[in-house]
Protein backbone atom coordinates (compact mmCIF):
# COMPACT_ATOMS: atom_id res chain seq x y z
CA UNK A 1 0.00 0.00 0.00
CA UNK A 2 1.57 3.43 -0.76
CA UNK A 3 2.53 5.27 2.20
CA UNK A 4 0.35 8.44 1.99
CA UNK A 5 -3.25 5.96 1.27
CA UNK A 6 -1.78 4.08 4.77
CA UNK A 7 -1.49 7.48 6.29
CA UNK A 8 -4.02 9.50 5.03
CA UNK A 9 -6.83 9.24 8.49
CA UNK A 10 -3.59 10.77 10.47
CA UNK A 11 -2.94 13.50 7.86
CA UNK A 12 -6.33 14.41 7.72
CA UNK A 13 -8.25 13.77 11.23
CA UNK A 14 -5.54 12.81 13.89
CA UNK A 15 -2.27 14.80 13.56
CA UNK A 16 -4.45 18.05 12.77
CA UNK A 17 -6.60 17.60 16.04
CA UNK A 18 -3.69 16.58 18.13
CA UNK A 19 -1.85 19.41 16.92
CA UNK A 20 -4.58 22.14 17.55
CA UNK A 21 -5.43 20.65 20.72
CA UNK A 22 -2.35 19.45 22.50
CA UNK A 23 0.75 20.09 20.88
CA UNK A 24 2.80 22.91 21.15
CA UNK A 25 6.06 22.89 19.71
CA UNK A 26 7.27 20.41 17.38
CA UNK A 27 11.34 20.40 17.63
CA UNK A 28 14.06 18.37 15.87
CA UNK A 29 11.77 16.87 12.83
CA UNK A 30 14.04 17.94 9.85
CA UNK A 31 16.13 15.18 11.92
CA UNK A 32 14.46 12.21 10.62
CA UNK A 33 15.15 11.56 6.98
CA UNK A 34 13.09 9.02 4.86
CA UNK A 35 15.91 6.72 3.51
CA UNK A 36 15.96 4.34 6.74
CA UNK A 37 13.68 2.68 9.37
CA UNK A 38 14.00 4.13 13.33
CA UNK A 39 13.66 2.74 16.56
CA UNK A 40 12.27 6.32 18.25
CA UNK A 41 13.17 6.17 22.00
CA UNK A 42 11.03 8.10 24.16
CA UNK A 43 10.54 9.37 27.77
CA UNK A 44 7.26 8.37 29.01
CA UNK A 45 5.16 10.04 31.84
CA UNK A 46 0.99 9.03 30.01
CA UNK A 47 -0.91 6.80 27.80
CA UNK A 48 -0.82 10.11 26.20
CA UNK A 49 2.63 9.52 24.88
CA UNK A 50 1.69 7.60 21.51
CA UNK A 51 -0.92 10.09 20.58
CA UNK A 52 1.65 12.79 20.55
CA UNK A 53 4.65 11.32 18.75
CA UNK A 54 3.05 8.92 16.27
CA UNK A 55 1.37 10.60 14.00
CA UNK A 56 4.26 13.56 13.30
CA UNK A 57 6.87 10.57 13.72
CA UNK A 58 4.77 8.51 10.46
CA UNK A 59 4.16 12.01 8.89
CA UNK A 60 7.63 12.96 8.85
CA UNK A 61 9.24 9.00 7.79
CA UNK A 62 6.62 7.97 5.70
CA UNK A 63 6.99 4.55 7.33
CA UNK A 64 4.30 2.39 8.92
CA UNK A 65 4.79 3.03 12.73
CA UNK A 66 4.67 0.29 15.61
CA UNK A 67 5.30 0.66 19.72
CA UNK A 68 5.84 -1.63 22.14
CA UNK A 69 2.61 -1.89 24.76
CA UNK A 70 1.92 -3.18 27.58
CA UNK A 71 -0.54 -6.54 26.52
CA UNK A 72 -3.01 -5.70 29.62
CA UNK A 73 -3.80 -2.13 29.17
CA UNK A 74 -3.47 -2.00 25.24
CA UNK A 75 -5.01 -5.09 23.78
CA UNK A 76 -7.43 -5.78 26.88
CA UNK A 77 -8.19 -2.38 28.38
CA UNK A 78 -10.93 0.14 26.99
CA UNK A 79 -11.75 0.28 23.22
CA UNK A 80 -10.21 3.19 21.87
CA UNK A 81 -6.94 1.91 23.52
CA UNK A 82 -7.24 -1.59 21.75
CA UNK A 83 -7.96 0.24 18.49
CA UNK A 84 -5.05 2.06 18.31
CA UNK A 85 -3.15 -0.76 19.06
CA UNK A 86 -4.66 -2.94 15.94
CA UNK A 87 -4.07 0.31 14.18
CA UNK A 88 -0.93 0.00 14.44
CA UNK A 89 0.08 -3.38 15.08
CA UNK A 90 1.31 -2.69 18.26
CA UNK A 91 4.00 -4.98 19.82
CA UNK A 92 2.33 -6.94 22.94
CA UNK A 93 4.84 -6.90 26.08
CA UNK A 94 3.96 -8.89 28.89
CA UNK A 95 5.26 -7.49 32.22
CA UNK A 96 6.97 -8.94 35.03
CA UNK A 97 7.17 -12.10 32.51
CA UNK A 98 9.71 -13.88 30.72
CA UNK A 99 9.78 -13.65 27.25
CA UNK A 100 10.38 -10.11 26.49
CA UNK A 101 13.16 -10.51 24.01
CA UNK A 102 10.53 -12.09 21.87
CA UNK A 103 8.75 -8.85 21.84
CA UNK A 104 12.47 -7.50 20.99
CA UNK A 105 12.40 -10.07 18.04
CA UNK A 106 8.97 -8.78 16.71
CA UNK A 107 10.59 -5.00 16.77
CA UNK A 108 13.39 -6.18 14.71
CA UNK A 109 11.63 -8.10 12.23
CA UNK A 110 9.53 -4.97 11.94
CA UNK A 111 12.61 -2.79 11.14
CA UNK A 112 14.33 -5.31 8.93
CA UNK A 113 11.03 -4.91 6.59
CA UNK A 114 11.88 -0.66 6.99
CA UNK A 115 8.73 -0.14 9.66
CA UNK A 116 9.41 2.11 12.65
CA UNK A 117 8.91 1.18 16.11
CA UNK A 118 8.88 3.41 19.49
CA UNK A 119 10.07 2.42 22.26
CA UNK A 120 9.98 3.70 26.16
CA UNK A 121 13.43 2.28 27.51
CA UNK A 122 11.99 3.10 31.12
CA UNK A 123 9.86 0.12 30.66
CA UNK A 124 6.41 1.90 32.62
CA UNK A 125 5.46 5.58 33.09
CA UNK A 126 6.80 8.11 35.46
CA UNK A 127 5.93 11.18 37.09
CA UNK A 128 7.21 13.73 34.15
CA UNK A 129 9.44 15.41 36.87
CA UNK A 130 12.68 12.67 36.78
CA UNK A 131 13.59 9.84 34.18
CA UNK A 132 13.60 6.42 35.63
CA UNK A 133 16.65 3.97 34.69
CA UNK A 134 16.15 2.79 31.23
CA UNK A 135 16.11 -0.96 30.21
CA UNK A 136 18.41 -2.74 28.18
CA UNK A 137 15.74 -3.57 26.08
CA UNK A 138 16.73 -0.43 23.57
CA UNK A 139 19.98 -1.23 23.12
CA UNK A 140 19.49 -5.33 22.61
CA UNK A 141 16.94 -3.74 19.38
CA UNK A 142 19.35 -1.35 18.53
CA UNK A 143 22.10 -3.54 17.87
CA UNK A 144 20.18 -7.12 16.84
CA UNK A 145 18.74 -5.07 14.08
CA UNK A 146 21.81 -1.77 13.40
CA UNK A 147 18.93 0.34 13.18
CA UNK A 148 19.52 4.34 14.25
CA UNK A 149 18.04 4.96 17.20
CA UNK A 150 16.50 9.07 17.68
CA UNK A 151 16.28 10.29 21.27
CA UNK A 152 12.59 11.91 21.83
CA UNK A 153 11.54 13.90 24.50
CA UNK A 154 8.14 14.82 25.65
CA UNK A 155 6.94 17.01 27.80
CA UNK A 156 3.53 18.24 29.15
CA UNK A 157 1.45 14.92 29.00
CA UNK A 158 2.47 14.19 32.63
CA UNK A 159 0.38 16.86 33.30
CA UNK A 160 -2.29 16.46 31.07
CA UNK A 161 -2.99 12.88 31.61
CA UNK A 162 -0.67 11.44 34.09
CA UNK A 163 -0.16 8.28 35.76
CA UNK A 164 -3.42 6.89 37.42
CA UNK A 165 -5.81 9.12 35.62
CA UNK A 166 -8.03 7.90 32.44
CA UNK A 167 -9.54 11.12 30.73
CA UNK A 168 -6.77 13.87 29.90
CA UNK A 169 -7.12 17.20 30.14
CA UNK A 170 -6.90 19.36 26.73
CA UNK A 171 -4.42 22.18 27.06
CA UNK A 172 -2.26 22.96 24.08
CA UNK A 173 0.79 22.79 26.35
CA UNK A 174 2.67 19.29 24.82
CA UNK A 175 6.13 19.89 23.17
CA UNK A 176 8.16 16.83 21.43
CA UNK A 177 11.83 17.02 20.72
CA UNK A 178 13.52 14.88 18.13
CA UNK A 179 17.24 14.36 18.73
CA UNK A 180 19.92 13.55 15.96
CA UNK A 181 19.91 10.00 15.18
CA UNK A 182 22.52 7.60 17.20
CA UNK A 183 24.61 4.69 15.79
CA UNK A 184 25.94 2.07 17.71
CA UNK A 185 28.02 -0.06 14.38
CA UNK A 186 30.99 0.41 16.79
CA UNK A 187 29.38 -2.53 18.97
CA UNK A 188 28.27 -4.52 16.38
CA UNK A 189 27.73 -8.32 17.52
CA UNK A 190 27.72 -7.46 20.77
CA UNK A 191 24.12 -7.20 21.51
CA UNK A 192 24.09 -10.00 23.89
CA UNK A 193 26.84 -8.55 26.05
CA UNK A 194 25.78 -7.09 29.53
CA UNK A 195 28.51 -4.14 29.73
CA UNK A 196 27.90 -3.02 26.33
CA UNK A 197 24.00 -3.33 27.03
CA UNK A 198 23.93 -1.17 29.60
CA UNK A 199 26.33 1.61 28.05
CA UNK A 200 24.64 1.59 24.94
CA UNK A 201 21.12 2.36 27.05
CA UNK A 202 23.04 4.86 29.08
CA UNK A 203 24.15 7.15 26.26
CA UNK A 204 20.59 6.56 24.40
CA UNK A 205 18.88 7.96 27.95
CA UNK A 206 21.46 11.07 28.45
CA UNK A 207 20.38 12.06 25.18
CA UNK A 208 16.57 11.81 26.52
CA UNK A 209 17.71 13.64 29.58
CA UNK A 210 19.21 16.52 27.49
CA UNK A 211 16.08 17.10 25.32
CA UNK A 212 13.77 17.24 28.09
CA UNK A 213 16.19 19.15 30.80
CA UNK A 214 16.10 16.58 33.18
CA UNK A 215 19.12 14.48 35.08
CA UNK A 216 19.63 10.87 34.37
CA UNK A 217 21.77 9.22 36.99
CA UNK A 218 24.00 7.06 35.03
Amino acid sequence: MCPWVYLLPERVFILPLIRHFLIKKEIGRENLARDTPYIFAVNHNSHLDEFVTMPAIMMSTRRKTHFFADRKHWFQGKLYFRLLARRFAAIPVDRGKDGSDDSLRKGVKYLKKGHNVIIYPEGTRGSGFELNKGKVGVAKIALWSGAPVVPVGVWGTHLLMPKGKHKPDIKKIVTVKFGKPLRFDEYEGKGDDREVLREVTDRIMLAIAELVGLTYIV
